[in-house]
């Protein structure tokens, strides 16, 4: 037994199913084709579905809904040159990053500073002398 037969074995009940497979291109056996066109019902079902699909297929669909099917395709072509503009300036980067030579570690210079004796005061260029009760004289808590 074919595919063909068993879909159309799997709905005796309904001969309209065979019309509807029929009508959608989908195989069908012929003779069960003919009985159920052989019926008045049958072949005004068929009418019908045909009638049916040319009216379906000359509607127009609605100005918004060409214009969003449109503006989805634009949409999708941006989202989609975005991506590739993103993957490739990180692989360009990575490239990039990979070329670099990385500087070597500064060397460190250890300065050491000895001083051998206390440094010496400089000679000065004018001398003050204080004299107790002249020109000095103590105020807090002296002796």
């Amino acid at each position: 037994m074919t595919d063909v037969q068993e879909t159309n074995n799997l709905l005796p009940d309904r001969p309209r199913a065979i019309v509807e497979a029929f009508i959608d291109g989908e195989p069908v056996v012929p003779e069960a084709l003919k009985d159920v066109l052989a019926e008045a019902a049958g072949r005004d079902y068929l009418i019908d579905l045909l009638v049916l699909r040319g009216v379906v297929a000359r509607m127009e669909l609605p100005a918004a809904s060409v214009a969003s099917a449109r503006l989805g395709r634009s949409m999708h072509l941006k989202s989609l040159a975005t991506a590739a503009a993103v993957l490739m300036s990180l692989f360009a980067g990575y490239l990039a990053g990979q070329r670099v030579v990385t500087p070597a570690e500064a060397r460190s210079v250890e300065a050491v500073v000895e001083f051998h004796s206390a440094p010496t005061a400089p000679t000065p260029t004018r001398i003050i002398t204080l004299r107790p009760g002249v020109n000095w004289t103590e105020s807090s808590g002296g002796r």
